[in-house]
């Protein structure tokens, strides 16, 4: 009995750490996005006159096109389980000098090594996105 005790209490225990260690995309991932990439993957719009369109065909405004990616990497933007197969992580994490680095210089502020660990605990946790939905 004691043991079933100890186990039971251990369950609990892992449950609630699981939980509060839970990545919640709407409150820590969404801000990340907004911040670093909005600026050139959100729905088409008219700026100045002009019709400015997703940079790469990639959008980051809505849970169903994260997942759908751009033209270069078609469902491998977030691959769920697998941050080393994802691009979104990829380009976040490559080196300022790399033609690839994310933001571009001068177009956003680089994802901070935290923010990127953050991206990267969320991709492997499966990539939910809770009640998000984003853009239509």
């Amino acid at each position: 009995m004691k043991a079933i005790t100890i186990l039971a209490a251990a369950t609990l225990t892992f449950s609630v750490a699981s939980a509060q260690d839970a990545i919640d995309f709407e409150k820590q991932i969404l801000p990340i996005l907004k911040e670093s990439c909005f600026k050139c993957h959100e729905k088409e719009k008219e700026d100045n006159g002009k019709i400015k369109k997703p940079k790469g065909g990639l959008r980051l405004d809505s849970a169903e096109a994260i997942m759908k990616g751009g033209k270069d990497y078609p469902s491998e933007n977030v691959v769920a389980g697998k941050p080393d197969a994802s691009w979104l992580l990829k380009t976040m994490t490559l080196p300022e000098s790399d033609e690839m680095a994310m933001p571009p210089e001068g177009k956003g502020d680089r994802v901070s090594a935290e923010n990127q660990a953050l991206v990267k605990k969320w991709i492997e946790s499966g990539a939910s996105f809770g009640a998000w939905k984003g853009v239509e």
